[in-house]
């Protein structure tokens, strides 16, 4: 197989302002920023987006005016979940270019440095939150299930997923620096936190998943009935 040529886009200080095509090739060089944090605040903000799309499609619809007022209201908590993960997708980048020197340096040494607690906090803090931001997109995707367009439903589904799959990123971010926490017993009641959230987060998201499949597969299976071999 022929290498592939990766061209180095130099990030700018706002994470936002890169294109997709740019953002992509500054995630694959050899760089340590953007990385695993950005991107995953990046996808839980699309899973925002996605959600706030099926929405949009489905405000104004008379058979849906019940619940007009509750869909104005998760449109802007999704909005402001989107903003949420954009500035904690550029927090990650900063904390890391901050631990990142920490890192190079023996532990006594760092330990020692009093700017080091409060580096190492930010790298745990910030995937927490997205973590949490992701969580909250997924509780917002099995709340209004029953309450948008039809047609929107895999798109529905697609958001959830994509926002499951953000919140367990966002814990693997965690916990790869929960062992740099000075109190172990932070560092636990920090992990079993979040077992709790991705617990949850996987309850709420099989449900969702299995009532979608049900309903996306009732038309086919009905007419094409599978014949038993």
């Amino acid at each position: 197989m022929p290498q592939s040529k990766t061209t180095i886009i130099e990030a700018p200080s706002v994470l936002e302002e890169l294109s997709v095509r740019e953002f992509l090739a500054s995630l694959a060089a050899r760089t340590p920023t953007p990385g695993g944090g950005s991107m995953t605040a990046l996808v839980a903000a699309l899973a925002a987006s996605q959600l706030q799309m099926v929405i949009a499609y489905t405000r104004g619809k008379p058979r849906f005016s019940t619940f007009e007022a509750i869909l104005t209201d998760y449109d802007n908590r999704l909005m402001r979940a989107g903003e949420v993960l954009r500035e904690l997708m550029q927090e990650d980048k900063a904390a890391y270019e901050a631990l990142n020197p920490f890192m190079k340096l023996p532990a006594a040494q760092r330990a020692a440095d009093p700017a080091y607690p409060a580096v190492v906090a930010a790298a745990i803090r910030i995937p927490q939150a997205v973590a949490a931001t992701a969580a909250n997109i997924i509780e917002a995707a099995e709340f209004l299930h029953d309450k948008v367009n039809r047609m929107l439903i895999s798109d529905l589904g697609v958001a959830a997923a994509t926002a499951m799959a953000a919140m367990e990123s966002a814990e693997l971010n965690v916990l790869v620096n929960l062992p740099l926490l000075e109190n172990p017993v932070s560092a636990r009641d920090i992990a079993l936190s979040l077992i709790h959230l991705r617990d949850e987060s996987r309850r709420r998201y099989s449900l969702i998943s299995e009532k979608l499949r049900k309903e996306l597969s009732t038309s086919f299976v009905a007419a094409s009935p599978i014949e038993n071999r």
